[in-house]
């Protein structure tokens, strides 16, 4: 693959993650398998999708508050924990060896995968407070998603938003605008931890937020509608279930899946 061949593939990526980190989760599903194929070490890749994270969120809470969607009080007091968690995590991230990282990232998308089919009718019903009560053991549960998202960032959005729902008591669609900024501390505080560690390529990084910042400002339009509750359901199954092929294959039987054999011979 050539370097405009990479290039095109890196922006291409970021626009997916940037759409799928705003209107549900897993956009990293897409960007770490890829970093990790194209040579990246699983630490690499881990600290360099931080950047397209960091600034994507800052795409989508401008169109999140555009539309006037943003409860910006309980969004701000959950981004205290959530921070400080991720500050936690993403020490402990840089001292681990990248094969444990890999069998972390399969294991959390495995264990996302069954709380979504748990109860679906949880998360799809329409919630009658627009905006609820925070009480401290919601704020616990947001310092253990930042100490989750500053390790592995992978699938942090989809534990924000079933707290946000299934805890708090958010519906899917406005749980969404409040994730978008209570993550957002949690995602630019663990970049600096990567950064700092050296753990980061910047080019990469860069060229995957272009592709970022379009994704999450189209993600942030659509999921202010109505209708869209019942997409956000189905994008986080089908993301998680090509997640988990994609990593079990790859850190626990040591090969790369056909499919992604397929999708990179045609570049």
């Amino acid at each position: 693959m050539d370097e405009i061949g990479r290039l095109l593939l890196y922006v291409g990526a970021g626009f997916c993650s940037g759409f799928l980190n705003t209107i549900a989760s897993a956009g990293s599903a897409i960007i770490l398998p890829l970093l990790i194929f194209l040579g990246l070490p699983a630490n690499i890749a881990n600290g360099t999708n931080r950047v397209q994270i960091a600034i994507g969120r800052i795409a989508s809470i401008v169109a999140f508050q555009r539309a006037k969607a943003i409860d910006w009080r309980n969004a701000l007091v959950l981004s205290i924990p959530c921070a400080a968690g991720a500050c936690i995590g993403a020490c402990i991230a840089t001292a681990l060896r990248s094969r444990y990282i890999g069998w972390a990232i399969t294991l959390a998308v495995i264990a996302s995968f069954v709380l979504l089919l748990t109860n679906p009718k949880r998360l799809l019903r329409d919630q009658k407070a627009d905006k609820p009560t925070i009480k401290w053991w919601h704020l616990g549960l947001f310092f253990l998603v930042g100490l989750w998202g500053g390790f592995i960032v992978l699938d942090a959005s989809t534990y924000a938003l079933m707290v946000l729902v299934l805890a708090i008591g958010y519906d899917l669609k406005k749980a969404n605008a409040v994730k978008a900024v209570a993550i957002f501390p949690m995602s630019l505080a663990s970049l600096v931890i990567f950064a700092g560690a050296g753990e980061v390529d910047w080019y990469i990084g860069l060229c995957l937020s272009v592709g970022s910042v379009i994704g999450a400002w189209t993600g942030a339009v659509l999921a202010t509608k109505e209708w869209i509750k019942i997409w956000i359901y189905r994008i986080l199954i089908a993301v998680l279930i090509l997640e988990i092929y994609q990593l079990v294959n790859r850190y626990f039987f040591d090969h790369n899946p056909w499919i992604e054999q397929w999708f990179f011979k045609c570049f």
